[in-house]
């Protein structure tokens, strides 16, 4: 049984990558699944000027539970075991590291879709993510 690492950013297609480890499980079994969000820092003094940190950890927070919000409704609709986990920091950086703590054994997430031309432009966390893990990576368009 394995342990799935899941990134979620609220949008469509990280909810496409839940559904399809929903899918696949009636053939390869689930121990666990860790849901992740990663959000973007917010400084004191930059973008958060003004704000405290408890405010801005307090932020983080509440975006972060939003993003998680319909990955764990599917999940617990489900009666698969997870947990949620929100992070601050680089997105694929932070992906790569929370699979190692949290000994995944594959990472499932949801693929933007964006042609080679505009990965090679704007970069994408999923081809970071596949650089920077030795772990299966299933991207879910």
């Amino acid at each position: 049984m394995k342990r799935i690492l899941i990134p979620v950013d609220g949008s469509q297609q990280s909810t496409h990558a839940v559904q399809a480890l929903l899918d696949a499980r009636r053939y390869d079994p689930v121990e666990r699944v860790e849901l992740l969000t990663v959000q973007v820092p917010l400084q004191a003094g930059k973008i958060g000027r003004g704000l405290s940190q408890a405010e801005i950890d307090a932020y983080h927070q509440e975006e972060g539970q939003a993003a998680l919000q319909a990955a764990s409704a599917l999940l617990s609709e489900a009666g698969v075991p997870f947990q949620a986990r929100v992070e601050v920091g680089a997105a694929a950086d932070t992906i790569v590291r929370v699979a190692d703590e949290s000994d995944a054994d594959e990472i499932y997430m949801g693929s933007r879709g964006l042609g080679s031309v505009s990965s090679w432009f704007l970069g994408s966390v999923a081809t970071r993510v596949l650089h920077l893990t030795d772990l299966p990576v299933t991207l879910v368009k």
